[in-house]
Protein backbone atom coordinates (compact mmCIF):
# COMPACT_ATOMS: atom_id res chain seq x y z
CA UNK A 1 0.00 0.00 0.00
CA UNK A 2 1.28 3.58 -0.92
CA UNK A 3 1.57 6.31 1.52
CA UNK A 4 -1.66 8.10 -0.11
CA UNK A 5 -4.33 5.07 0.04
CA UNK A 6 -4.83 5.35 3.89
CA UNK A 7 -5.35 8.79 3.49
CA UNK A 8 -7.72 8.49 0.61
CA UNK A 9 -9.54 5.98 2.46
CA UNK A 10 -9.73 7.81 5.84
CA UNK A 11 -11.03 10.95 3.96
CA UNK A 12 -13.25 9.26 2.26
CA UNK A 13 -15.46 7.40 5.15
CA UNK A 14 -14.88 10.37 7.48
CA UNK A 15 -13.00 11.08 10.87
CA UNK A 16 -16.05 10.20 12.55
CA UNK A 17 -15.93 6.59 11.09
CA UNK A 18 -12.28 6.08 10.69
CA UNK A 19 -9.21 7.42 12.13
CA UNK A 20 -6.15 7.92 10.51
CA UNK A 21 -3.33 6.46 11.84
CA UNK A 22 0.61 7.84 10.39
CA UNK A 23 2.25 3.93 9.83
CA UNK A 24 4.51 2.78 7.16
CA UNK A 25 5.46 6.31 5.79
CA UNK A 26 9.24 7.32 5.40
CA UNK A 27 11.04 8.36 8.42
CA UNK A 28 11.37 12.06 7.99
CA UNK A 29 7.41 12.41 6.74
CA UNK A 30 6.37 10.24 9.72
CA UNK A 31 8.48 12.60 12.21
CA UNK A 32 6.35 16.27 10.40
CA UNK A 33 2.80 14.03 10.68
CA UNK A 34 3.52 12.82 14.56
CA UNK A 35 4.49 17.14 15.05
CA UNK A 36 1.28 17.98 13.21
CA UNK A 37 -0.88 15.80 15.60
CA UNK A 38 0.45 17.15 18.68
CA UNK A 39 -0.64 20.49 17.40
CA UNK A 40 -4.00 19.54 15.54
CA UNK A 41 -6.78 20.95 17.30
CA UNK A 42 -9.06 18.08 16.37
CA UNK A 43 -8.84 15.26 14.12
CA UNK A 44 -10.03 16.77 10.67
CA UNK A 45 -7.66 19.79 11.27
CA UNK A 46 -4.97 16.71 11.19
CA UNK A 47 -6.73 15.05 8.59
CA UNK A 48 -6.41 18.34 6.20
CA UNK A 49 -2.70 19.29 7.34
CA UNK A 50 -1.51 15.73 6.55
CA UNK A 51 -2.91 15.07 3.40
CA UNK A 52 -0.81 18.54 2.67
CA UNK A 53 2.09 17.53 3.76
CA UNK A 54 1.52 14.02 2.28
CA UNK A 55 0.75 15.13 -0.94
CA UNK A 56 3.32 17.53 -1.28
CA UNK A 57 5.98 15.28 -0.41
CA UNK A 58 4.64 12.50 -2.91
CA UNK A 59 5.53 14.80 -5.69
CA UNK A 60 8.41 16.70 -4.61
CA UNK A 61 10.19 13.67 -3.97
CA UNK A 62 12.88 11.87 -6.91
CA UNK A 63 15.63 9.74 -7.40
CA UNK A 64 18.94 11.31 -8.73
CA UNK A 65 19.29 10.29 -12.34
CA UNK A 66 21.60 7.57 -12.93
CA UNK A 67 24.81 9.09 -14.90
CA UNK A 68 25.13 5.79 -17.47
CA UNK A 69 23.99 6.97 -20.56
CA UNK A 70 24.61 10.41 -20.19
CA UNK A 71 26.58 12.56 -23.21
CA UNK A 72 29.30 14.98 -21.82
CA UNK A 73 28.35 18.66 -23.00
CA UNK A 74 31.44 20.59 -23.83
CA UNK A 75 31.79 23.78 -21.86
CA UNK A 76 31.00 26.88 -24.26
CA UNK A 77 34.10 28.64 -24.94
CA UNK A 78 35.22 32.25 -24.04
CA UNK A 79 34.70 35.18 -26.31
CA UNK A 80 37.84 37.03 -27.80
CA UNK A 81 35.73 39.84 -29.34
CA UNK A 82 33.00 42.38 -27.59
CA UNK A 83 29.80 42.18 -27.68
CA UNK A 84 27.28 44.40 -29.51
CA UNK A 85 25.48 46.53 -27.27
CA UNK A 86 21.77 45.60 -26.59
CA UNK A 87 20.52 48.43 -29.04
CA UNK A 88 22.16 47.15 -31.95
CA UNK A 89 21.87 43.08 -30.79
CA UNK A 90 17.64 43.95 -30.27
CA UNK A 91 17.69 45.02 -34.04
CA UNK A 92 19.02 41.90 -35.18
CA UNK A 93 16.37 40.45 -33.68
CA UNK A 94 13.55 42.93 -35.06
CA UNK A 95 15.08 42.43 -38.64
CA UNK A 96 13.98 38.47 -38.33
CA UNK A 97 10.57 39.49 -40.06
CA UNK A 98 12.11 41.14 -43.05
CA UNK A 99 13.83 39.24 -46.17
CA UNK A 100 16.73 41.41 -47.55
CA UNK A 101 17.28 43.79 -44.74
CA UNK A 102 18.95 41.35 -42.07
CA UNK A 103 21.48 40.27 -44.41
CA UNK A 104 21.96 43.81 -45.51
CA UNK A 105 22.38 44.71 -41.54
CA UNK A 106 25.18 41.80 -41.28
CA UNK A 107 27.09 43.35 -44.13
CA UNK A 108 26.94 46.56 -42.68
CA UNK A 109 28.21 44.96 -39.10
CA UNK A 110 30.76 42.50 -40.26
CA UNK A 111 33.85 45.19 -39.86
CA UNK A 112 32.77 46.50 -36.63
CA UNK A 113 35.02 43.55 -34.29
CA UNK A 114 32.15 43.33 -32.19
CA UNK A 115 29.74 40.27 -32.13
CA UNK A 116 25.65 39.61 -31.49
CA UNK A 117 25.12 38.40 -27.96
CA UNK A 118 24.24 34.61 -26.75
CA UNK A 119 20.96 35.15 -26.30
CA UNK A 120 20.18 36.47 -29.75
CA UNK A 121 21.78 33.59 -31.48
CA UNK A 122 19.14 30.91 -31.19
CA UNK A 123 16.58 32.48 -33.42
CA UNK A 124 18.84 34.01 -35.94
CA UNK A 125 21.14 30.72 -36.33
CA UNK A 126 17.21 28.73 -37.00
CA UNK A 127 16.38 31.50 -39.49
CA UNK A 128 20.08 31.05 -41.33
CA UNK A 129 19.60 27.01 -41.29
CA UNK A 130 15.79 27.18 -42.34
CA UNK A 131 15.77 25.56 -45.53
CA UNK A 132 13.00 27.55 -46.63
CA UNK A 133 14.68 30.64 -46.55
CA UNK A 134 15.69 31.68 -49.73
CA UNK A 135 18.60 33.63 -48.51
CA UNK A 136 20.00 30.83 -46.11
CA UNK A 137 23.45 30.34 -47.78
CA UNK A 138 24.64 34.14 -47.44
CA UNK A 139 23.02 34.48 -44.05
CA UNK A 140 24.80 31.44 -42.89
CA UNK A 141 28.37 33.08 -44.54
CA UNK A 142 27.31 36.06 -42.80
CA UNK A 143 26.37 34.90 -39.54
CA UNK A 144 29.40 33.26 -39.34
CA UNK A 145 31.48 35.86 -38.65
CA UNK A 146 29.16 37.53 -36.03
CA UNK A 147 28.35 34.69 -34.05
CA UNK A 148 31.92 34.47 -32.25
CA UNK A 149 33.13 31.06 -30.25
CA UNK A 150 30.15 30.35 -28.48
CA UNK A 151 27.57 30.69 -31.41
CA UNK A 152 30.22 28.06 -33.25
CA UNK A 153 29.61 25.98 -29.84
CA UNK A 154 25.59 26.56 -30.26
CA UNK A 155 25.82 25.76 -33.78
CA UNK A 156 27.51 22.10 -32.73
CA UNK A 157 24.63 21.49 -29.95
CA UNK A 158 21.93 22.29 -32.48
CA UNK A 159 23.63 19.32 -34.96
CA UNK A 160 23.76 22.45 -37.43
CA UNK A 161 27.36 22.46 -37.99
CA UNK A 162 28.60 22.03 -41.13
CA UNK A 163 25.47 21.43 -42.42
CA UNK A 164 25.82 22.58 -45.78
CA UNK A 165 28.30 20.39 -46.48
CA UNK A 166 27.59 17.12 -44.41
CA UNK A 167 24.96 16.10 -47.35
CA UNK A 168 27.09 14.07 -49.79
CA UNK A 169 26.76 15.22 -54.01
CA UNK A 170 25.74 11.89 -54.98
CA UNK A 171 22.48 12.33 -52.01
CA UNK A 172 21.83 16.59 -52.26
CA UNK A 173 18.55 17.60 -53.90
CA UNK A 174 18.54 19.04 -57.19
CA UNK A 175 18.35 22.83 -56.30
CA UNK A 176 21.16 21.69 -52.98
CA UNK A 177 23.15 20.70 -55.97
CA UNK A 178 22.72 24.38 -58.11
CA UNK A 179 23.26 26.39 -55.23
CA UNK A 180 26.13 24.73 -54.01
CA UNK A 181 27.80 24.68 -57.88
CA UNK A 182 27.34 28.21 -57.73
CA UNK A 183 29.04 28.82 -54.95
CA UNK A 184 31.91 26.80 -55.48
CA UNK A 185 32.08 28.36 -59.45
CA UNK A 186 32.52 31.85 -56.92
CA UNK A 187 35.16 30.41 -54.68
CA UNK A 188 36.92 27.65 -56.76
CA UNK A 189 35.76 27.43 -60.11
CA UNK A 190 37.79 24.52 -61.37
CA UNK A 191 36.50 22.69 -58.30
CA UNK A 192 32.98 23.12 -59.41
CA UNK A 193 34.00 21.83 -62.98
CA UNK A 194 34.86 18.82 -61.83
CA UNK A 195 31.93 18.09 -59.45
CA UNK A 196 29.73 18.81 -62.60
CA UNK A 197 31.79 16.40 -64.23
CA UNK A 198 31.41 13.57 -61.73
CA UNK A 199 27.72 13.07 -62.22
CA UNK A 200 26.95 14.77 -65.53
CA UNK A 201 25.84 11.40 -67.68
CA UNK A 202 23.22 10.35 -64.79
CA UNK A 203 21.03 13.44 -64.88
CA UNK A 204 18.13 13.99 -66.91
CA UNK A 205 18.35 16.45 -69.51
CA UNK A 206 16.65 19.51 -67.91
CA UNK A 207 18.53 18.70 -64.99
CA UNK A 208 21.95 18.47 -66.81
CA UNK A 209 20.66 22.09 -68.51
CA UNK A 210 20.00 23.64 -65.38
CA UNK A 211 23.52 22.55 -63.49
CA UNK A 212 25.45 23.24 -66.71
CA UNK A 213 23.98 26.85 -66.77
CA UNK A 214 25.88 27.38 -63.56
CA UNK A 215 29.23 27.69 -65.73
CA UNK A 216 28.19 31.19 -66.73
CA UNK A 217 29.27 32.35 -63.34
CA UNK A 218 33.29 32.90 -63.81
CA UNK A 219 33.07 31.08 -66.95
CA UNK A 220 36.83 31.29 -68.73
CA UNK A 221 39.16 29.59 -71.12
CA UNK A 222 39.60 26.39 -68.83
CA UNK A 223 35.67 25.21 -68.95
CA UNK A 224 36.06 25.32 -73.19
CA UNK A 225 36.81 21.75 -73.69
CA UNK A 226 34.32 20.20 -71.69
CA UNK A 227 31.10 22.88 -72.89
CA UNK A 228 32.82 21.55 -76.64
CA UNK A 229 32.50 17.92 -75.36
CA UNK A 230 28.66 18.92 -74.45
CA UNK A 231 27.98 20.51 -77.67
CA UNK A 232 28.71 18.23 -79.81
CA UNK A 233 27.74 15.08 -78.20
CA UNK A 234 25.10 15.60 -75.90
CA UNK A 235 21.88 13.53 -76.37
CA UNK A 236 20.07 16.72 -75.67
CA UNK A 237 19.83 19.23 -78.52
CA UNK A 238 18.50 22.05 -75.64
CA UNK A 239 21.76 20.85 -73.75
CA UNK A 240 23.90 21.65 -77.01
CA UNK A 241 22.30 24.83 -77.33
CA UNK A 242 23.21 25.96 -73.42
CA UNK A 243 26.45 24.63 -74.12
CA UNK A 244 27.27 26.33 -77.43
CA UNK A 245 25.51 29.60 -75.73
CA UNK A 246 28.22 29.77 -72.81
CA UNK A 247 31.33 29.24 -75.67
CA UNK A 248 29.81 31.83 -77.68
CA UNK A 249 30.69 33.56 -74.03
CA UNK A 250 34.23 33.26 -74.23
CA UNK A 251 35.75 35.89 -76.51
CA UNK A 252 38.62 33.60 -77.75
CA UNK A 253 36.83 30.43 -78.22
CA UNK A 254 37.26 27.85 -81.21
CA UNK A 255 33.48 28.47 -81.60
CA UNK A 256 33.52 32.37 -81.37
CA UNK A 257 36.64 32.12 -83.95
CA UNK A 258 35.48 30.19 -86.60
CA UNK A 259 31.87 32.02 -86.20
CA UNK A 260 34.65 34.91 -87.22
CA UNK A 261 36.27 33.48 -89.95
CA UNK A 262 32.68 32.16 -91.87
CA UNK A 263 31.78 35.95 -91.47
CA UNK A 264 34.62 38.13 -92.88
CA UNK A 265 34.62 39.92 -96.02
CA UNK A 266 30.61 39.27 -96.00
CA UNK A 267 29.66 42.22 -94.12
CA UNK A 268 30.71 45.89 -95.16
CA UNK A 269 29.21 49.22 -94.60
CA UNK A 270 29.90 52.34 -96.72
CA UNK A 271 28.99 55.86 -95.40
CA UNK A 272 27.16 56.51 -98.57
CA UNK A 273 25.48 53.58 -99.47
CA UNK A 274 24.82 51.98 -96.12
CA UNK A 275 25.01 48.13 -95.13
CA UNK A 276 25.81 45.83 -97.97
CA UNK A 277 26.18 41.88 -97.85
CA UNK A 278 27.90 38.90 -99.46
CA UNK A 279 25.54 35.86 -99.84
CA UNK A 280 26.88 32.62 -97.72
CA UNK A 281 25.90 29.13 -98.43
CA UNK A 282 24.44 27.22 -95.97
CA UNK A 283 26.45 24.40 -94.92
CA UNK A 284 26.07 21.07 -92.77
CA UNK A 285 29.10 22.45 -90.65
CA UNK A 286 27.08 25.17 -90.23
CA UNK A 287 24.15 23.39 -88.57
CA UNK A 288 26.65 21.39 -86.63
CA UNK A 289 27.31 24.98 -85.28
CA UNK A 290 24.10 25.30 -84.23
CA UNK A 291 22.87 27.95 -86.97
CA UNK A 292 19.99 27.93 -88.80
CA UNK A 293 19.19 28.16 -92.25
CA UNK A 294 15.65 29.55 -92.79
CA UNK A 295 14.63 32.75 -90.33
CA UNK A 296 11.33 32.78 -88.27
CA UNK A 297 10.70 36.40 -89.48
CA UNK A 298 9.13 36.33 -93.26
CA UNK A 299 9.88 39.24 -93.93
CA UNK A 300 13.76 38.25 -93.39
CA UNK A 301 15.36 37.14 -96.93
CA UNK A 302 17.43 33.66 -95.67
CA UNK A 303 20.82 34.61 -96.64
CA UNK A 304 20.75 38.10 -94.27
CA UNK A 305 19.27 35.97 -91.72
CA UNK A 306 22.47 33.52 -91.76
CA UNK A 307 24.48 36.67 -91.60
CA UNK A 308 22.87 38.06 -88.88
CA UNK A 309 23.34 35.13 -86.19
CA UNK A 310 26.91 35.19 -87.20
CA UNK A 311 27.24 39.11 -86.23
CA UNK A 312 25.08 38.48 -83.19
CA UNK A 313 27.41 36.31 -82.19
CA UNK A 314 30.84 38.46 -82.74
CA UNK A 315 32.38 39.76 -79.42
CA UNK A 316 32.58 43.55 -79.79
CA UNK A 317 35.93 44.66 -81.08
CA UNK A 318 34.95 43.01 -84.14
CA UNK A 319 32.83 46.03 -84.95
CA UNK A 320 35.74 48.18 -83.51
CA UNK A 321 37.64 46.41 -86.39
CA UNK A 322 35.62 47.27 -89.53
CA UNK A 323 34.64 50.63 -88.40
CA UNK A 324 38.38 51.45 -87.90
CA UNK A 325 36.80 53.82 -84.45
CA UNK A 326 37.78 52.78 -80.79
CA UNK A 327 34.55 51.19 -78.53
CA UNK A 328 32.73 54.42 -78.33
CA UNK A 329 32.85 56.09 -81.92
CA UNK A 330 32.06 52.50 -83.07
CA UNK A 331 28.90 52.18 -80.33
CA UNK A 332 27.47 55.31 -81.55
CA UNK A 333 27.78 54.40 -85.08
CA UNK A 334 26.46 50.83 -84.94
CA UNK A 335 23.23 52.31 -83.02
CA UNK A 336 22.56 54.70 -85.23
CA UNK A 337 23.19 52.42 -88.06
CA UNK A 338 22.28 48.58 -87.31
CA UNK A 339 22.31 45.82 -89.91
CA UNK A 340 19.92 43.71 -91.56
CA UNK A 341 16.88 46.02 -91.84
CA UNK A 342 17.59 46.59 -87.94
CA UNK A 343 16.45 43.39 -87.22
CA UNK A 344 20.09 42.75 -85.86
CA UNK A 345 19.72 42.86 -82.27
CA UNK A 346 22.62 44.62 -80.54
CA UNK A 347 21.84 43.63 -76.60
CA UNK A 348 22.60 40.02 -77.89
CA UNK A 349 26.35 39.92 -77.87
CA UNK A 350 26.66 43.26 -75.30
CA UNK A 351 25.17 40.35 -72.49
CA UNK A 352 26.84 37.49 -73.57
CA UNK A 353 30.72 38.35 -73.22
CA UNK A 354 29.45 41.53 -70.07
CA UNK A 355 30.79 44.22 -71.70
CA UNK A 356 29.92 47.07 -70.00
CA UNK A 357 31.57 49.93 -71.66
CA UNK A 358 29.62 48.37 -74.96
CA UNK A 359 26.60 48.59 -72.60
CA UNK A 360 27.58 52.33 -71.48
CA UNK A 361 28.13 54.12 -74.94
CA UNK A 362 24.63 52.13 -76.24
CA UNK A 363 22.52 53.40 -73.47
CA UNK A 364 23.97 56.86 -73.90
CA UNK A 365 23.65 57.02 -77.27
CA UNK A 366 20.02 55.40 -77.20
CA UNK A 367 18.35 55.41 -73.47
CA UNK A 368 15.38 53.19 -75.19
CA UNK A 369 17.34 50.08 -74.96
CA UNK A 370 16.57 50.26 -71.32
CA UNK A 371 14.14 48.01 -72.39
CA UNK A 372 16.71 45.68 -72.85
CA UNK A 373 17.02 45.15 -69.11
CA UNK A 374 20.25 43.21 -69.48
CA UNK A 375 22.18 46.04 -70.23
CA UNK A 376 21.44 48.10 -67.65
CA UNK A 377 22.83 45.42 -64.61
CA UNK A 378 26.88 46.12 -66.62
CA UNK A 379 26.91 49.58 -65.31
CA UNK A 380 28.08 51.03 -62.52
CA UNK A 381 26.00 53.13 -60.42
CA UNK A 382 28.27 56.25 -61.33
CA UNK A 383 27.09 54.81 -65.36
CA UNK A 384 24.08 55.12 -64.92
CA UNK A 385 23.79 58.64 -63.32
CA UNK A 386 25.01 59.66 -67.22
CA UNK A 387 22.06 58.13 -68.66
CA UNK A 388 19.36 60.62 -69.75
CA UNK A 389 16.42 57.86 -68.93
CA UNK A 390 12.94 57.88 -70.46
CA UNK A 391 10.06 58.89 -68.47
CA UNK A 392 8.31 55.94 -68.98
CA UNK A 393 9.01 52.52 -70.14
CA UNK A 394 6.21 50.20 -70.94
CA UNK A 395 5.02 47.14 -68.71
CA UNK A 396 7.85 48.11 -65.92
CA UNK A 397 6.46 46.49 -63.20
CA UNK A 398 9.02 44.94 -61.40
CA UNK A 399 13.11 45.52 -61.29
CA UNK A 400 15.10 42.58 -62.35
CA UNK A 401 17.23 40.86 -60.14
CA UNK A 402 20.53 41.94 -62.39
CA UNK A 403 19.79 45.48 -61.57
CA UNK A 404 20.98 44.87 -57.54
CA UNK A 405 24.10 43.94 -57.88
CA UNK A 406 25.74 42.12 -54.61
CA UNK A 407 27.35 44.60 -53.09
CA UNK A 408 24.22 46.70 -51.96
CA UNK A 409 26.16 49.96 -53.53
CA UNK A 410 23.78 52.90 -53.84
CA UNK A 411 22.13 54.13 -56.77
CA UNK A 412 22.35 57.91 -57.68
CA UNK A 413 19.61 60.06 -57.12
CA UNK A 414 19.05 60.18 -61.21
CA UNK A 415 18.33 56.79 -61.93
CA UNK A 416 16.68 55.62 -58.36
CA UNK A 417 14.11 58.38 -59.40
CA UNK A 418 13.72 56.79 -62.90
CA UNK A 419 13.18 53.57 -61.64
CA UNK A 420 10.66 54.39 -58.82
CA UNK A 421 8.56 56.36 -61.28
CA UNK A 422 8.48 53.93 -63.30
CA UNK A 423 7.05 51.33 -61.04
CA UNK A 424 4.40 54.42 -60.29
CA UNK A 425 2.99 54.69 -63.54
CA UNK A 426 1.91 50.80 -63.35
CA UNK A 427 -1.73 50.07 -61.90
CA UNK A 428 -0.74 47.26 -60.27
CA UNK A 429 2.58 46.18 -58.95
CA UNK A 430 3.36 42.12 -57.95
CA UNK A 431 5.29 41.78 -54.12
CA UNK A 432 4.99 45.01 -53.81
CA UNK A 433 6.08 44.96 -50.04
CA UNK A 434 9.10 42.63 -51.32
CA UNK A 435 10.37 45.06 -53.76
CA UNK A 436 9.98 47.53 -51.86
CA UNK A 437 12.31 46.36 -49.57
CA UNK A 438 15.05 45.14 -51.50
CA UNK A 439 15.06 48.76 -53.30
CA UNK A 440 15.47 50.37 -49.96
CA UNK A 441 19.46 48.74 -49.67
CA UNK A 442 19.66 50.92 -52.70
CA UNK A 443 17.70 53.98 -53.68
CA UNK A 444 19.30 57.15 -52.88
CA UNK A 445 18.57 58.69 -49.72
CA UNK A 446 17.82 61.67 -51.14
CA UNK A 447 14.54 59.87 -52.90
CA UNK A 448 12.34 60.25 -49.73
CA UNK A 449 10.47 63.96 -50.59
CA UNK A 450 10.32 62.18 -54.49
CA UNK A 451 8.71 59.58 -52.94
CA UNK A 452 6.40 61.39 -51.41
CA UNK A 453 5.87 64.42 -54.42
CA UNK A 454 5.42 60.94 -56.77
CA UNK A 455 2.50 60.11 -54.40
CA UNK A 456 0.43 63.18 -54.58
CA UNK A 457 1.20 62.77 -58.55
CA UNK A 458 -0.26 59.05 -58.68
CA UNK A 459 -2.87 59.70 -55.88
CA UNK A 460 -5.62 58.22 -58.86
CA UNK A 461 -3.31 54.74 -58.62
CA UNK A 462 -4.05 51.00 -57.17
CA UNK A 463 -4.04 49.82 -53.44
CA UNK A 464 -0.93 47.67 -54.46
CA UNK A 465 1.05 50.90 -55.90
CA UNK A 466 -0.40 53.12 -52.55
CA UNK A 467 0.94 50.18 -50.43
CA UNK A 468 3.97 50.32 -52.03
CA UNK A 469 5.08 54.32 -51.41
CA UNK A 470 4.18 53.50 -47.83
CA UNK A 471 6.28 49.91 -47.48
CA UNK A 472 9.35 52.10 -49.53
CA UNK A 473 9.62 54.52 -47.01
CA UNK A 474 8.89 52.51 -44.08
CA UNK A 475 12.10 50.31 -45.59
CA UNK A 476 13.86 53.39 -45.91
CA UNK A 477 13.57 54.30 -42.52
CA UNK A 478 15.07 50.96 -41.07
CA UNK A 479 17.90 51.31 -43.93
CA UNK A 480 18.93 54.70 -42.46
CA UNK A 481 18.62 52.74 -38.83
CA UNK A 482 20.97 50.28 -40.02
CA UNK A 483 23.24 52.98 -41.30
CA UNK A 484 23.11 54.45 -38.17
CA UNK A 485 23.71 51.84 -35.72
CA UNK A 486 26.43 50.00 -37.67
CA UNK A 487 28.31 53.45 -39.04
CA UNK A 488 32.11 52.57 -39.45
CA UNK A 489 32.85 55.59 -37.76
CA UNK A 490 30.85 54.70 -34.21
Amino acid sequence: MNITEPIIQAASLGTAHSEYTADNLPETLKELVDKIKSEAEDTESFLYQTIAATFTYRRAGWKPASAEGLTHLEQAPEEELPYFEQERNQLFFRLCNTRYLLSYAYRRASTSGRIIAPEYLPQLIRRAYNRTNPSRNEEQRLLSGLMGNRGQWLLRQMGLANRVTEEPWETATHNERKDRLCQYRLENPAQALELLRSDWKSEPANRRDELLACLRINLSKTDEPFLQEVAQSDRSATVKETARTLLLCIPDSALVSRYRELLKGHLRYNRLFGWSYDTLEYTPEMKQLGLLEVSPNKKEKDSEFLLRQLAERMPLDFWCELFNRDTEQAARKLVRHLPFKNYFNLETPIENFKDSQWAYYTLKEDPTYVQKTGLISLLSPSQREEISWPENINDFDYVPDSWYGDDSETWGPRFSKSVLTWLLRRRYLYFATDTAERLSQFLSPELRGVIESLASATANTASSVNEFREKILEFMDLRKEIDTLFNDNK
